[in-house]
């Protein structure tokens, strides 16, 4: 019985499916292990690159050329609160903040064409809404055709980084402010010295023409007139002895709230046009300084926000006792501790930033040049910073501006004002004169014999010594200046202590007395007389000293 033409073709196809069946099972067998083990280290080389990323201090992301996320680390899913999977198949525009998305497109496009890219930049969309700057790598990834596949990008949290070079740079600034004006206020000082004594001079010689005339005489009033210039011309200098080093006069402690109370309500009387609110400290703000020289810093602030609220506006005072710690303080040379902070704040039209940096320069001004030049808040800034304190400034264009004054703290009363006396006293000792000056010896020569004491003059330190050594109970006192070339009135004054420890000396100087005349007086000296000074001044001066040493 023969087969039919099916039955073989079944048997065919039987043997083929199952030559086939052997054939995968063997090609399972052989080959399947082998591709376990190659998945099984695919997917050990994903998660350990997962974990690597995820570990890394960086946002590590992968973009396809259309910048749809193809992969993100777990740092940059944080950064925007989301989990990876919620990333992962977004563009990048519906991820980032549409100004932050504006801000690196150029980036994006220069990448895209195959060029690797390094910038920083900053993004404002993360969680936590503050500003953070990033260094970003963006690196192209070719395909076998060499074209753009997508790109990687690696971005790193620079933003301590920057904070840091921020506070640097604003250190350096206000280090190479404070260098300026300390340069500047050397350079006033030696102005207003040379100034006050030609005013002395001035002074001197009218005082001497007013007590030659009678009463009545018409060249009285020309002698007054003089008079009252030269103490106008003082203000001048004071504002400059005031900026520069060794600006202050009589320190004494002196509370702020009463000094800030009348002077607000004085200048109040003539400026309707402002409201001025007052607030202060409920503990007594006591500092050492000279009164007048604060009140005139406190007038200039005044002036200064006045002339910044043109159609009137408010005018805010405020004192308060605050700490300050040495980061602050560092950048003014100015120890940290308890300060008392007095506040000026207007309404009006603001500074830029280039007014701002500028406006302790001496003769900057925003005004025009009729209405005279900006000495006063250069003086302010001087005065402040010869009493231990720093001024800080902060405005905006159109937004007023604050003016924070601090002053160290003292722990002493403050006292009440005397007033002096102005009788003219004459004598009969002998004076010694020192000073290196032609015109200062001249006119005090002539003021000392007016009164009637007789002069003796040394141009010079080593002069001195040795004509009080030579003298010793003849001179019954000396006037010395404190600036002299060679040896100062400091050395001088100790050498005259060392040879003659019992005669007074009354210390006289263009300059104030602090620092270096401080000193002096500590050591002993019997008192002090500020150039220009009047016959009168000088009559008080000599009488209370030979008075105090003879009791």
């Amino acid at each position: 019985m023969g087969t039919s033409d099916s039955d073989d073709k079944h048997d065919y196809g039987s043997a083929r499916e199952k030559f086939l069946g052997l054939s995968l099972e063997s090609t399972r067998k052989s080959y399947y292990p082998q591709l376990q083990a190659q998945l099984e280290a695919a997917r050990r080389n994903e998660r350990q690159l997962r974990l690597l990323t995820d570990n890394l201090p960086a946002r590590i992301s992968y973009v396809d050329a259309s910048e749809r996320y193809v992969f993100v680390n777990r740092a940059y899913g944080e950064a925007f609160g989301l989990d990876c999977s919620q990333i992962v198949g977004q563009y990048v525009r519906n991820i980032l903040a549409p100004e932050d998305y504006a801000r690196v497109a150029v980036q994006l496009r220069e990448v895209l064409t195959g060029n690797s890219v390094r910038f920083e930049t900053f993004f404002i969309g993360w969680q936590d809404g503050s500003p953070r700057w990033f260094e970003a790598n963006y690196v192209p990834d070719m395909d076998s055709h060499q074209k753009v596949a997508g790109f990687y990008a690696l971005m790193i949290d620079i933003t301590e980084q920057k904070r840091a070079q921020e506070e640097k740079a604003s250190l350096e600034a206000k280090l190479r402010q404070a260098e300026k004006m300390e340069s500047l206020g050397t350079l006033s000082g030696g102005i207003a010295h040379d100034f006050n004594n030609l005013l002395m001079c001035i002074q001197g010689r009218a005082s001497l023409m007013a007590m030659d005339l009678e009463p009545g005489h018409p060249l009285l009033e020309h002698t007054r007139a003089i008079e009252e210039y030269v103490r106008s011309a003082t203000q001048l200098t004071r504002q400059l002895l005031g900026f520069a080093r060794g600006g202050k006069y009589e320190v004494k402690p002196i509370d702020m709230n009463p000094v800030m109370l009348n002077s607000a309500q004085m200048f109040g009387r003539t400026r309707k046009e402002l409201r001025i609110h007052t607030r202060c400290s409920p503990q007594p703000p006591i500092v050492e300084a000279d009164q007048g020289q604060i009140e005139q810093v406190l007038l200039n602030m005044y002036v200064n926000a006045w002339q910044a609220m043109p159609d009137g506006g408010d005018l805010f005072l405020e004192t308060k006792v605050v700490r300050l710690d040495e980061r602050y303080c560092a950048p003014y040379r100015v120890k940290s501790g308890m300060f008392v902070n007095m506040s000026v704040t207007d309404t009006g039209i603001g500074m830029d930033d280039v007014t701002r940096s500028r406006i302790f320069d001496p003769f900057f001004t925003t005004k025009e040049k009729s209405r005279g030049v900006g000495l006063g808040l250069a003086s302010a800034y001087g005065i402040i910073r010869n009493h231990g304190g720093m001024i800080t400034v902060y405005s905006e264009s159109g937004h007023g501006a604050t003016f924070n004054i601090y002053l160290p703290l003292s722990s002493r009363e403050a006292g009440q004002e005397v007033s002096a006396m102005t009788t003219l006293v004459k004598g009969s000792e002998t004076i010694l004169l020192v000073d290196d000056e032609d015109i200062i010896v001249d006119v005090g020569r002539a003021m000392l014999e007016k009164l009637g004491y007789t002069v003796l003059v040394a141009r010079n330190g080593l002069e001195a010594i040795e004509t009080a050594s030579r003298m010793k109970t003849e001179i019954c006192l000396v006037i010395l200046d404190l600036i002299m070339p060679g040896m100062d009135g400091g050395k001088t004054f100790d050498g005259l202590r060392r040879a003659c420890p019992d005669m007074p000396v009354l210390l006289s100087s263009g300059y104030a007395m602090n620092g270096h005349a401080d000193q002096i007086m500590r050591r002993g000296c019997n008192g002090f007389i500020q150039k220009p000074f009047t016959i009168a001044e000088l009559s008080q001066k000599i009488a209370g000293i030979l008075l105090a040493h003879s009791s």
